[in-house]
């Protein structure tokens, strides 16, 4: 354990920890109202349900870092969490919680749209990671077509989390919605969410509309990050180049077993 610990002191900074502790410290306030809510008939178990989840998610970087060196996840760096965290609390405390997804006109569209963007960054740091496990050079327009790829897949995922969870929540005998989509046209009526990307022509369709749109924005932030990515890949050029790094660190293996064989 004391590996353990040492290890996420040695790759992440201390501000960094200090940070990721302030927004947990106010999800774990999030989840124990959600609790107190639920015991007081505010709510239903959805509420505490939905904070625990992206809590647990806010953590993945120290489970990264307890896994074997041979896996990628060991050498993804602090910086990921750094984003997945704001993001997750942004959706989570702030959407959810202080219920900005109904208050706050885009707030869920600038969440898709941001989100999007932010998982081809994560998807081209898993490359960098891989690169670094496996000591493999690979073309930029390779390792930006599997950042984009990953993107795609996180949004895919996140879009499957929502529907089952409101599979699950959704109960007609006690009235629990879920929820996790903000699908509910009777919640969103009168609020700035009623408002989609799209026009639902009948409030039949708007729960659709509004999936169609998170889906929308979740495609255009990709394409925008791929595209600064094509001219800015900063893991692939200069003084950060991972396949010059790569290349010469091979090259001394080589010349330091030819040695030993002489």
């Amino acid at each position: 354990m004391k590996e353990y610990l040492n290890r996420i002191k040695s790759n992440a900074k201390t501000g960094e920890i200090i940070y990721w502790w302030i927004l947990r410290a106010l999800m774990i306030f999030a989840m124990i109202k959600g609790i107190v809510g639920l015991i007081n008939g505010e709510n239903d178990i959805s509420d505490p349900l939905q904070v625990f989840g992206n809590l647990l998610a806010m953590f993945a970087w120290e489970v990264f870092m307890f896994m074997p060196e041979k896996t990628w996840a060991r050498h993804v760096p602090s910086l990921v969490q750094d984003g997945l965290i704001l993001m997750v609390f942004a959706a989570s405390f702030c959407g959810k919680f202080l219920n900005f997804y109904y208050d706050v006109r885009w707030w869920d569209s600038g969440m898709h749209f941001l989100s999007g963007g932010l998982c081809v960054l994560a998807g081209y740091e898993v490359v960098i990671a891989m690169q670094k496990r496996d000591k493999k050079t690979i073309s930029v327009p390779i390792a930006l077509l599997c950042a984009l790829g990953f993107s795609f897949f996180v949004s895919t995922l996140w879009e499957l989390f929502e529907f089952t969870a409101d599979q699950v929540m959704c109960n007609a005998a006690t009235g629990a919605i879920g929820d996790a989509q903000h699908w509910c046209w009777t919640l969103a009526e009168g609020t700035p969410k009623a408002a989609t990307l799209f026009d639902p022509k009948f409030t039949e369709r708007w729960p659709l509309m509004d999936t169609m749109g998170d889906i929308v924005l979740n495609s255009i932030g990709a394409l925008i990050a791929w595209v600064v990515l094509k001219f800015f890949p900063y893991h692939h050029k200069g003084k950060n180049d991972v396949n010059a790094m790569i290349e010469a660190e091979l090259a001394k293996s080589a010349k330091k077993e030819l040695s030993k064989r002489r």
